[in-house]
């Protein structure tokens, strides 16, 4: 029996979206973790702020990341019933504001859309960049800002009840950690809220989390990191690469050579250092 050509169907085979594998997160690891809803931020300004007050929301930002809006532009007609309005289509959870007065500048947190709302002062601040420069080998971000960071929380125990608002709200501010699924490869940073129980001052760091070899001398370290083995033509024994040696020359050692070059004031200032340093090695001996 044929099958006329108006009533024939062509069945094609969908095709399947494609997926990054190395920077894409799963829709329902994003979702929930630990059967709770990720918590969201927004980290914005109110009002005129400084110049490097404006570094510190960005730096603020990242530290939040990846669950905040890192490119988040406000403007002077919007207000915070924006945000709130935005907060319930986004699934925003916190909003974290910056204002400057004439007395200093201060931090609001508040959790979206009813509250509560907690108020700090900056006593102090230091930006990424301060830190980099500061550093003698400042560390270069790669993916680190894929991954929520661990929270940990100092002397914040208390019988207190703004205290314990206070710590209920920081760790609500970062999504919960499922020891069972939890992989190390995704622990690379923390972020340590310290009280001080004299003062009463609460201290904000972030850090970030390296794994390397411990136990091992400078030379093998040298060679645990290159992917390749290093040239050893040089010495004798590998002892010597490690232990910083080798059968290389000394300055003493060095053989000066004439130049090739026919101009006579080359061979004069060649002259000159021969000279030099023949005077040095004769005042060493004496």
């Amino acid at each position: 029996m044929r099958i006329p050509p108006a009533a024939r169907v062509r069945f094609c085979r969908a095709r399947k979206k494609r997926v990054k594998k190395r920077t894409h997160v799963e829709e329902e690891v994003s979702e929930r973790a630990g059967g709770e809803k990720v918590p969201k931020s927004f980290v914005l300004r109110r009002g005129k702020v400084p110049a490097l007050v404006r570094e510190l929301i960005k730096d603020t930002r990242k530290m939040m990341s990846p669950y905040t809006a890192l490119k988040l532009k406000e403007r002077k007609s919007n207000s915070l019933k924006d945000f709130l309005g935005l907060s319930g289509t986004l699934g925003v959870s916190h909003l974290m504001c910056f204002t400057t007065t004439e007395t200093g500048t201060y931090l609001r947190l508040a959790k979206m859309p009813r509250g509560p709302t907690l108020y700090f002062k900056l006593e102090k601040y230091c930006l990424c960049k301060d830190v980099a420069a500061a550093q003698r080998r400042p560390h270069s971000p790669g993916t680190e800002y894929l991954t929520p960071p661990l929270v940990v929380l100092n002397n914040m125990q208390s019988e207190e009840r703004h205290l314990k608002l206070t710590g209920v709200m920081i760790q609500n501010l970062f999504p919960a950690i499922d020891v069972d699924t939890v992989k190390l490869q995704q622990c690379r940073r923390v972020v340590l809220f310290r009280r001080d129980p004299e003062t009463g001052e609460f201290d904000l760091r972030h850090y970030v989390v390296n794994v390397k070899a411990s136990g091992l001398s400078k030379g093998v370290r040298k060679i645990m990191r290159r992917p390749k083995l290093p040239d050893l033509s040089k010495y004798t024994d590998i002892s010597e690469y490690i232990t910083g040696g080798g059968a290389r020359r000394t300055p003493r050692q060095m053989i000066l050579r004439t130049p090739k070059s026919k101009s006579r004031r080359d061979r004069r200032q060649f002259r000159g250092i021969t000279g030099r340093v023949r005077q040095k090695r004769r005042k060493k001996l004496l």
